[in-house]
């Protein structure tokens, strides 16, 4: 019965993955489909991001007083009906406002997902189920890109958006299918105030959340505009063709795989604290060296730094709401994980709406190396006000 859990946890982070990602994958055909400019396209992305941060913030109360199963139910049904109106699009604010509704189940599956994970999990494989989150996240982007790819290469490219939109709908059923062999886990929630209070009492819980919240603003940031637009970037710097470009976007994120299943197997030997801070490293590192090349006219190199870009920012996602869930008592740890995703979310949204615009004004190059900041900061919580937590036993 564990197992299968965790199997249908995974999956579920892989349709939650797969929503976000929807967008930036089908950006460049969106922005031709919709006529988008830079503003519309920043909108457009950012929807479902937008989306999520309210669904996290409601997701988590609801996750913990509903039922767990309940929420489960409801999250799936949404995610097809926001389907069907994505599908059914006839401009470009119906479908962002459907892409929004689309984002709610993702930001209210999270705490879900992570509560599933922690008391369905021995010590060690808490940790190990919880930083999968990458894996599939790269997976689901790795399913978009051979959709996309194999459309271009039969000349279906008019139908690309909509086909992948729809194949979404498809691990939806198979969650719907096998949700009642969840367990509908409830507990007495009471409420953000409660549960923040109960933390800050505990020295290390209180350090595992704000590096939970600082981090995971930092990381997302990074997501929501480098690797968000790795698509748009690659595609602008006309390489080579429309084929080409997306052959060349499939293999930057194929690199994921390796770095998704590397993350959780280094944690025995390195530990969450360790994992964030070599991640955000490597990000600091990687975004420097892609804008520079970018502001030089070095291409070549720019995909090279995109690919180290992959490993860093695996692994400094990859702790951040498995601590907020392992430090997070039974009875508020939905809440909790909810209020860490929407701390995350809120300003990725924001950054996301942005970055066009940004590069727009100061140009691709010097709009990288900003985004290093996020990075520097996740360096700097990661190593100073995190504690090392993995295989943490006390809030079970």
């Amino acid at each position: 019965m564990k197992n299968d859990t965790l199997k249908l946890m995974l999956l579920s982070i892989f349709v939650d993955e797969w929503n976000v990602f929807t967008v930036p994958m089908l950006g460049i055909f969106l922005i031709r489909y919709f006529n988008a400019d830079a503003a519309w396209t920043g909108i457009l992305t950012g929807a479902t991001l937008g989306g999520a941060a309210i669904g996290s913030i409601l997701g988590g109360i609801i996750n913990d007083s509903l039922g767990r199963r309940k929420s489960f139910l409801i999250n799936n049904i949404i995610f097809i009906i926001a389907a069907i109106a994505s599908l059914f699009s006839r401009n470009v604010l119906m479908f962002t406002v459907s892409r929004f509704i689309a984002g709610f189940p993702v930001g209210s599956d999270i705490p879900n997902v992570y509560s599933y994970i922690m008391e369905s999990s021995s010590p060690g494989k808490r940790e190990y189920f919880g930083t999968m989150n990458t894996e599939m996240a790269t997976l689901a982007i790795l399913s978009i890109n051979s959709i996309i790819l194999l459309m271009l290469l039969i000349h279906l490219s008019k139908i690309i958006w909509r086909l992948v939109i729809f194949s979404s709908v498809i691990p939806n059923i198979i969650l719907l299918i096998n949700y009642n062999r969840l367990d509908n886990i409830s507990v007495n929630n009471h409420g953000y105030i409660n549960f923040i209070k109960k933390l800050r009492e505990n020295n290390l819980k209180w350090h595992a959340t704000l590096y939970s919240w600082i981090c995971g603003i930092c990381s997302s940031v990074e997501v929501s505009t480098f690797a968000f637009f790795i698509p748009y970037i690659v595609t602008r710097l006309h390489i080579y063709n429309i084929i080409g470009s997306r052959i060349i976007i499939l293999l930057i994120y194929a690199f994921g795989v390796p770095a998704g299943i590397i993350g959780p197997l280094m944690l025995p030997r390195l530990g969450l604290k360790r994992l964030g801070s070599y991640g955000f490293i490597i990000a600091f590192i990687s975004l420097i060296g892609s804008g520079l090349s970018i502001y030089l006219g070095r291409y070549y190199i720019t995909l090279i730094f995109m690919v180290i870009f992959i490993f860093g920012n695996h692994w400094n996602n990859q702790p951040l709401l498995t601590a907020q869930a392992l430090v997070s008592s039974r009875e508020y740890r939905g809440t909790a994980i909810g209020l860490s995703n929407f701390i995350g979310n809120v300003p990725s949204f924001l950054a996301v709406l942005a970055f066009p615009t940004i590069v727009s004004i100061i140009g691709l190059g010097i709009a990288t190396m900003l985004i290093s900041i996020a990075s520097l900061t996740g360096i700097i919580v990661s190593s100073k006000v995190f504690i090392e937590i993995y295989r943490y036993t006390e809030s079970f």
